[in-house]
């Protein structure tokens, strides 16, 4: 509390810098002139304003409101984009998800640089970047989906040697996945793969097989249909999918729902890849 003589003149102070009197003073005290009462007014109002101010910053903060924006790797678009982009809208109506598909290196570089807020797609611990903060949101198993005949003597898991006899249709980035996987799978696919994106994934099944991830999802009514078939692999071919932020800057509200959302919805898929597979 500010001693009488320091609020004396800092009240001095206020009515030399205002060129009139706030206070009558009196030998027994003082009361507000008129200008005095209105400063008093006005004061009290602005003071309630501040209090509205922090009020209004804290809770935008704490909202789900203004634009994220989203990279997503080509194989995870057909699963998780229109999901994902009416699930925000259903459940956060003051917010926006903008989603730009592109391959993994230039989604990690878009985040890097300040364009994307979130990017969700492939890496490995040797792909690290101290550019990047990532999280896991899930595994991404691979299948061997094709025609029934094309797979009819694949008994069990699928192998090498059985990927050596088909012509294999691959979306971008799933050719390193089984050349990670061990030099046997590299070998197989050296001459037999051929790459493809996904809007011709359901064209492959008269000429080939392909292999998918979370969009294997996408042919389960082939498969009841007995149109096409599944294969796995033994033991299991996954890629590690993760969320990544830039560095240093904390993902707003808005952004971290995202990421919940994608990790229910890779858990959804995982779990109707393996009722199609039983």
């Amino acid at each position: 509390m500010l001693r009488r003589p320091a609020l004396s003149k800092q009240v001095q102070a206020l009515e030399r810098e205002l060129g009139v009197d706030l206070l009558v003073r009196l030998p027994g005290g003082v009361r507000p002139t008129p200008a005095g009462t209105r400063l008093d007014e006005l004061s009290r109002a602005l003071l309630v304003q501040v209090d509205n101010i922090r009020s209004a910053v804290r809770e935008a903060a704490a909202s789900l409101a203004g634009t994220v924006t989203l990279g997503l790797s080509p194989s995870l678009v057909p699963a998780l984009a229109g999901h994902l982009e009416r699930r925000f809208a259903q459940e956060h109506p003051q917010a926006r998800l903008a989603i730009v598909e592109a391959l993994p290196m230039f989604l990690a570089e878009r985040v890097e640089e300040g364009r994307l807020d979130l990017g969700v797609f492939t890496t490995s611990p040797d792909q690290a970047t101290p550019e990047l903060s990532v999280v896991g949101v899930g595994t991404d198993e691979m299948l061997l989906v094709g025609r029934p005949d094309l797979l009819a003597g694949t008994d069990g898991p699928a192998t090498a040697d059985v990927l050596r006899t088909l012509r294999l249709v691959l979306p971008p980035g799933f050719r390193e996945v089984l050349q990670l996987s061990g030099p046997q799978m590299e070998r197989a696919t050296q001459d037999t793969a051929t790459r493809s994106t996904p809007s011709t994934w359901s064209a492959t099944w008269s000429c080939g097989c392909a292999l998918l991830g979370t969009a294997y999802t996408f042919v389960r009514g082939d498969l009841e249909r007995g149109t096409i078939a599944v294969a796995g692999f033994e033991p299991p071919i996954e890629r590690q999918l993760v969320a990544a932020t830039r560095a240093g800057r904390q993902p707003s509200p808005a952004a971290r729902a995202v990421v919940e959302m994608v990790r229910g919805r890779l858990g959804e898929l995982a779990e109707l890849r393996g009722v199609g597979r039983s």
